[in-house]
């Protein structure tokens, strides 16, 4: 089996390429999320303070939340950047995928306290029939407080939306909706923000609901149902948020649009008879292993050695937005392989 970082001059060249874009996009949606949390989740929480709001109160835990994943993605992303031991030999890439896991679990502890804070509230007021009555001034400065944060997040989730869209085309990905891009994307990062955003709105418009209600129908209960239902979002969406961080660190494949890009590459490089197996998985959003089994046009040890060479360079020539750890073995062809 051969491998090699860097099989012809300019694979060097493109892969540092790789490496300056990946610098220029590392991370930007997270800080700017975590910019516009921190304002946000002060914000909640003198409200939270001033007005008593059980969905105030939800919303500030839901906002801490939000800051706490986004410092732990950070040094996840800063302690991937380390050089490798003998202990990591393919780096330490994946350190991003275990912060983004470890950011879900402080979710979900947010989620269960703003739970349990309004389960509290709603058995109090079902006692005491008294603690329904509303302070609606108190209640309308918490309803404008929840239409600031909401422009706020719906600005940070136009953030990241937009950083899809330039990843996307950086690596001339077919243009797809939020969800798929979601479900698909290989960067921890970006679908950690993207869901946490899209969490604070529908946990807002929860939110906005209970106090809007309780303003209107003078009754406290409506907003402890809104801090409830903020509670059961946070949770819900760690569960999502664990299954996708999860299947990152596990690890994935690459998309089927890249793999065929990589088959075509491949098996279209000179001396190259026949493509037989192939094996990927993304160690990072832009790191890619890739082992491969070729059948070549001649049996002969040096002209195999060339022929590797050549596939090296055609697959990062095709796909220069990617570093690849590539591992090539040639083989003659039987019915025990799995034709890519």
């Amino acid at each position: 089996m051969s491998e090699s970082r860097d099989p012809a001059g300019d694979s060097t060249t493109t892969n540092n390429m790789g490496e300056v874009r990946e610098a220029e996009h590392q991370g930007a949606a997270v800080k700017a999320a975590l910019g516009a949390n921190i304002g946000v989740a002060i914000a909640k929480l003198l409200a939270a303070f001033f007005t008593g709001s059980s969905a105030m109160l939800s919303e500030s835990v839901h906002s801490i939340a939000d800051c706490s994943n986004e410092i732990v993605l950070m040094v996840g992303g800063r302690f991937s950047k380390r050089k490798t031991d003998g202990d990591h030999p393919f780096g330490l890439y994946r350190a991003k995928y275990l912060a983004s896991f470890v950011a879900t679990l402080l979710f979900f502890v947010g989620g269960f306290f703003s739970t349990s804070e309004a389960v509290k509230k709603l058995v109090a007021i079902s006692a005491d029939p008294a603690l329904r009555d509303v302070n609606r001034m108190e209640l309308l400065v918490a309803f404008i407080v929840v239409v600031i944060s909401a422009c706020l997040e719906g600005f940070g989730l136009h953030q990241s939306i937009k950083e899809a869209n330039e990843r996307m085309e950086r690596t001339n990905t077919p243009r797809m909706g939020v969800f798929h891009f979601w479900r698909h994307t290989k960067s921890a990062e970006l679908a950690s923000v993207i869901m946490e955003d899209t969490l604070a709105l529908i946990g807002l418009a929860f939110a906005g609901l209970g106090i809007g209600l309780a303003i209107l129908l003078d009754d406290e209960i409506f907003d402890a149902l809104g801090g409830l239902m903020v509670g059961l979002v946070l949770i819900v969406g760690s569960l999502f948020l664990a299954f996708k961080s999860g299947s990152l660190l596990i690890g994935e494949a690459v998309d089927s649009d890249t793999r065929g890009k990589i088959v075509e590459a491949g098996s279209t490089a000179p001396g190259v008879e026949r493509l037989l197996n192939m094996q990927t998985v993304h160690m990072s959003e832009d790191d890619i292993l890739l082992c491969v089994k070729v059948q070549t046009s001649k049996l002969d040890r040096d002209y195999d050695v060339e022929t590797v060479d050549k596939i090296e360079k055609a697959v990062r020539t095709a796909l220069p937005w990617y570093n690849f750890e590539i591992y090539v073995e040639p083989d003659i062809y039987s019915a025990k392989h799995v034709h890519a």
